[in-house]
């Protein structure tokens, strides 16, 4: 799907739209959800987690995820790339549904559908790796999202490494991505490791099924 993204061979921001200017209000609602602390279930605060051990991995549909995407990536018109755009539970890709969403609204909703976790993963990038890590998932190095195991793994990208301030999130698969990027929106792509994908946090997330 590179060829469709004006940014591809400098890929160092992943959620800024060339061109674009970014507000501070979607850039705060996709780093940190709607409600500024991840849209979490009522009387649920990040805050209130304890620091888990390991977890076990996540189980996880790839089928069910790969289903959505192209369902993205078919309807006309295509989904694009919205910061601060988000997929409520039930609404389908194309019109009448969603067209725009961005990669916290993406990922997150890709877990409602291959997962059991439902309501319960937040939104907001920054947020969504705060629940990773107290949850306790397994960390990884930024090498293993080359490796074709069984293994789902989910990567963040500090909004600190970036120059817009706009965080990014990706679930990655047998060294191929699930995300939504700016100039592009939903998309797989291959994991390289190199550019931004060099300054990102990785977990084992979950385990194909």
């Amino acid at each position: 799907m590179d060829d469709l993204d004006p940014n591809a061979q400098n890929d160092l921001d992943p959620g800024q739209s060339p061109g674009a200017r970014a507000s501070q209000e979607d850039i705060g609602i996709a780093n940190f959800g709607i409600d500024g602390t991840g849209d979490l279930p009522p009387g649920e605060r990040l805050e209130d987690l304890p620091e888990s051990f390991a977890i076990a991995a996540t189980d996880f549909s790839v089928s069910m995820a790969k289903a959505f995407l192209e369902a993205c990536l078919s309807c006309h018109p295509r989904v694009t790339y919205g910061l601060g755009k988000k997929i409520s539970p039930g609404q389908q890709p194309g019109n009448g549904g969603f067209l725009k969403v961005d990669c916290s609204g993406f990922v997150r909703h890709i877990i409602r559908l291959a997962t059991n976790l439902g309501g319960t993963f937040p939104d907001g990038s920054v947020v969504q790796h705060d629940w990773v890590r107290k949850k306790g998932y397994a960390p990884d190095s930024i090498a293993s999202g080359v490796t074709k195991d069984n293994n789902v793994r989910i990567a963040f990208l500090s909004p600190s490494s970036t120059s817009s301030g706009i965080g990014h999130v990706v679930l990655l698969y047998r060294g191929m991505s699930f995300e939504s990027h700016g100039g592009v929106g939903p998309d797989s792509r291959p994991w390289t490791g190199t550019g931004w994908q060099a300054k990102t946090k990785v977990y084992v997330f979950g385990t194909a099924v």
